[in-house]
């Protein structure tokens, strides 16, 4: 799993890329956790490079989202490929996260 960084009108994008499972959730967990440690409140994933999700890789999303709203902000999930949605779906995440299909859509509910 690999990811990069931009910022956007205070929007932090974070492009995933690979698989999220229970070999490398801990580490993305300890790089997510730090940047809502730095202040970064507005976070948008873009899971157009993900392959894979585990259980593991949701509960970081979970705890992600969680802080991000203890800290008044938000997160949006974008660019779900059809087999990583439907582990949200099935884990019913769709219905408490914000998920959109595209970058400018979740830059749109930034504003």
């Amino acid at each position: 799993m690999q990811l990069t960084t931009e910022t956007i009108h205070n929007v932090l994008l974070i492009a995933l890329e690979g698989q999220i499972n229970g070999n490398n959730s801990a580490e993305l967990k300890k790089i997510l956790t730090a940047y809502v440690e730095d202040g970064a409140h507005k976070i948008a994933l873009d899971f157009s490079q993900v392959d894979y999700i585990s259980s593991a890789g949701l509960r970081v999303v979970l705890l992600l989202a969680e802080s991000v709203a203890g800290q008044a902000g938000q997160l949006v999930l974008y660019g779900l490929k059809a087999s990583v949605f439907e582990v949200f779906e099935m884990a019913g995440f769709v219905d408490i996260l914000t998920i959109v299909n595209t970058r400018e859509m979740a830059l749109a509910r930034f504003q």
